[in-house]
């Protein structure tokens, strides 16, 4: 049988991977969405525990970076999906009925309907795409990462696409969504107006215990013979919010030189790791007034709407007052853009950890 991951530093999560892919073979759900910020293991958990117990199950696992395809995503998508039936011998004859007006029978949320598609409300190379795979009968998985980088209105039609062609063949097909914005899945998934609304389970994905951290020691001291102190460095690991990512380069660099000591790598890689972002030519790109207002919920400023919080935007712009309704624009400008993020009753949070510790350092 064959092993998780090849990688002696990877903390495999197989439980984890076990129950998802046991709810999906038992038709308890089709589809799964996991939420969390960057550098939190999502990509290496689908890559390196759900991929391979996946196909030793006998899946067709699929795999597509929706960030890494930047501003061309649909077309490599597309072109991706066909290759994929390629390389597993799932090119049958797909037709291309989508040319006028046709009707197709589907079940959203375990009601049958006939859906209705008029010709440019959907696009007919994804439809044929994914029909392409669900024709052999093989149980497919796609693992589709950062899904918000579609949440954009220009991708509605491709969503919609999506969304019909998996509520299709959801009997052979199965999906995982992973994002790293809030907000941009709040627009995709929890929208009453979403092509996506209350598709499948919304779940955190969840930070990793001690016992990664005492994984990576574990594996330092075989690697170098020598020892990390396990507590020192599971503090470490809180105090770098948790990142898989980063807990792993605090250890490559002790491996790497052993005079180092855990809290001043520690700090040098957080230190490196904001230098390494940024963030002054998006700060450029937002007017006066979002910036002011970013700048008080960067510093957990609530009352947005009181008057002594508009006469201070008042002043440090120069105007004799603003109105609630140039907040409110400002805020919704701000969480389209997927900068901001308001949970169900909550106040606002700016997305990225970064570039909130950015605002509070140098804006």
């Amino acid at each position: 049988m064959m092993t998780i991951s090849n990688d002696p530093w990877h903390f495999p999560r197989t439980e984890l991977a076990k129950q998802i892919l046991g709810m999906f073979e038992t038709g308890l759900a089709s589809s799964l969405t996991f939420f969390a910020p960057r550098r939190m293991g999502k990509t290496e958990f689908l890559r390196k525990d759900i991929t391979p117990l996946a196909e030793q199950l006998g899946w067709r696992v699929f795999y597509f970076s929706f960030l890494d395809a930047g501003l061309h995503s649909e077309g490599q998508f597309v072109k991706a999906l066909d290759e994929f039936s390629k390389q597993n011998g799932l090119m049958g004859k797909a037709t291309h009925w989508i040319k006028n007006i046709g009707s197709l029978s589907t079940e959203v949320a375990g009601v049958k309907a006939e859906v209705t598609l008029l010709q440019g409300q959907v696009n007919s190379s994804i439809l044929s795409s994914i029909t392409k795979l669900a024709q052999q009968g093989k149980p497919i998985l796609l693992l589709l990462d950062e899904i918000q980088a579609l949440a954009s209105s220009k991708y509605k039609t491709t969503i919609a696409s999506l969304r019909t062609a998996l509520d299709m063949h959801k009997e052979t097909i199965k999906v995982i969504f992973t994002g790293s914005s809030r907000e941009g899945l709040r627009q995709m998934f929890s929208v009453s107006s979403a092509p996506f609304f209350h598709y499948g389970q919304n779940l955190p994905f969840p930070n990793l215990t001690k016992a990664f951290t005492d994984h990576l020691a574990d594996v330092f001291n075989q690697t170098t013979g020598r020892s990390l102190n396990k507590e020192i460095l599971w503090h470490a690991f809180l105090d770098m919010k948790q990142s898989p990512q980063l807990a792993r380069s605090l250890v490559e660099r002790l491996a790497l030189n052993p005079m180092l000591a855990i809290d001043f790598s520690k700090e040098q890689l957080i230190a490196d790791t904001m230098g390494h972002r940024d963030f002054s030519g998006l700060w450029g790109e937002f007017k006066l007034l979002e910036q002011l207002i970013l700048k008080a919920i960067a510093e957990s400023q609530v009352e947005l709407y009181s008057s002594q919080f508009r006469q201070h935007l008042a002043d440090s712009i120069g105007v004799d007052n603003i109105a609630v309704s140039s907040i409110q624009s400002a805020l919704r400008s701000l969480s389209k853009k997927q900068i901001l993020f308001k949970p169900e009753n909550g106040t606002y949070e700016i997305e990225d950890a970064l570039f909130k510790e950015w605002i509070m350092d140098e804006a």
